[in-house]
Formats: C-alpha cells, structure tokens, sequence
C-alpha cells in the first residue's frame, strides 16, 4: 500500500505510511500491542515498551482538548489484533522503553509514517529519513489533522505575542535570517529586533552543522524554517541542537506524497 492511501484510510479510522524495503532488512521480530498510551508508547503483549523517535506525539489544544487521547484511540484500533513487525533501532532507555519502527502486515510502511501522514503526529526535531518528511510535508501542505488547528501553524518570529502558550511544546516557526550573531559559547540566528525571536546553537554543537553543509554565510538572509522547543525566557527563543532543526524555504521543495485514492 502506498504513503497516500494509507494515510487517508487512517484518517477515515483505520489505514496502513513509509520508510520502505530498505529498513525492513534489520526487521527480526514480529509483535502484538495491546495498548497505546497518550505519547504514543506502545504496549506490546509480552510487556515491553515501545516508542517511535521519529514523533513528536500530540498534545491538546484549545479546539481539540481531548486530542492525544483521541488519537492513542485511532491508533490502538489500527494496530490492535495484528501482528506486527518489529524494527529495533537501539538499545532500551532507562525507563525501558525500546526505540524502534512497527510496520503494519504487508505494508511497505512504517506505522510512525503513517500517522505523520494522516496529521496525527509531528516529526520530532530528531534524524529523520526523507519519507518522514514528506509524509509530514505532504500532511501539513494538505492541512489535515493537526495541521488544521491553529495552535500547530508555524509562527512567524515578527509576532513574538503569537508565541505565547506555546512554551516548552514543539513548533515551526518560518521567517528570514536579519543578522547572525557570534559569542564565545554560542552562535546567534536573529530575526528580528530586540526582544523578537531568535535562534541559538551552542560553540560544542556548531561542527556537527558544519558537517552537514550549514555555516554562516549559507544561513545569513535565508528564509528557513527551524523546528524546535520555544523558551519564553526574556523573548521567543529557540534551542538548535541537530542540523535536522533546520530547513531552507527558498529551495525547490522536495516530492510530496500524492493525492488519496478517492476510493478511500
């Protein structure tokens, strides 16, 4: 089954989305889950835990104030009662909880896909393979699910007062670089005036954005979206840690998902 139809299915109420073939060859295991939990960790019927790095789980709103549990509901009625294959991506945390991707049977996608593509769930401000990104670009562009609410649009860093509320959660926020700023433990993305939104990442991380193409130059007056915990602390501000956080908007978007079948 395909990233579109999949998500449509699920959004109907029950689906099938997208890491591909590839990352089944690690695949070993095959599981059950049983319940499904308000941060979308996932019981399995031998006890053990399981959760998706990829999402960023829902969290309510004020138009949706019951929505992580509804979805955790959407999801336990596609997942209950099949057998699923397990794809371990490393050891467990301290609390046991084992990172990993679930793949539906016979499905060429993964589970954490699938509900970026139907709007259930937000790519964390982690790694990510292309598909998680196309499945939530495709999601977002289209606004389903959450991106239907206006609590999850992106927020533009010349309106500091729209960031009120959003402390401490997860956001988009889309604007152009004004000026970059240097300290000796950190580097500053600005843009704005004083006491608008800016960005920071620390000296210690910087070389891991060098590494992945990122400097000064190629980030002074761009137009890019960062995704990323808002801090409220003296103005909007947000923590980079990973060059994931950081999107160009002034490049050719890449290949979204296609529209759903109409027949589902």
């Amino acid at each position: 089954m395909r990233l579109s139809v999949i998500a449509a299915c699920l959004i109907a109420g029950l689906g099938n989305p997208a890491l591909g073939a590839e990352g089944r060859e690690s695949v070993h295991e095959h599981v059950e889950v049983v319940a499904v939990g308000d941060r979308l960790e996932m019981r399995l019927a031998d006890g053990r835990v399981v959760v998706m790095p990829t999402l960023e789980p829902q969290r309510a709103s004020a138009a949706e104030p019951e929505r992580d549990k509804a979805v955790a509901a959407q999801v336990l009625a596609l997942v209950k009662g099949k057998t699923l294959t397990l794809q371990p991506l490393d050891a467990a945390d301290r609390w046991g909880r084992v990172p990993a991707r679930l793949f539906l049977p016979d499905a060429e996608d993964s589970v954490d896909e699938l509900l970026l593509a139907a709007g259930l769930a937000m790519r964390a401000a982690v790694a990510a393979p292309e598909s998680a990104r196309r499945a939530e670009d495709a999601a977002r562009e289209a606004g389903v699910g959450l991106w239907a609410d206006p609590a999850f649009h992106a927020l533009a860093p010349n309106r500091p007062q729209d960031f009120s509320g959003r402390e401490g959660a997860l956001a988009l926020v889309e604007g152009q670089v004004g000026s970059i700023g240097r300290t000796r433990t950190r580097i500053y993305l600005n843009f704005g005036g004083w006491g608008g939104f800016y960005a920071s990442v620390a000296q210690r991380n910087w070389p891991a954005f060098e590494r992945a193409g990122f400097s000064e130059t190629s980030l002074r007056n761009r137009k890019l979206r960062l995704r990323g915990i808002v801090d409220l602390d003296r103005a909007p501000h947000m923590e980079l840690f990973h060059p994931e956080q950081i999107e160009f908007m002034d490049e050719p978007p890449r290949a979204a998902a296609q529209p759903s079948d109409p027949k589902f």
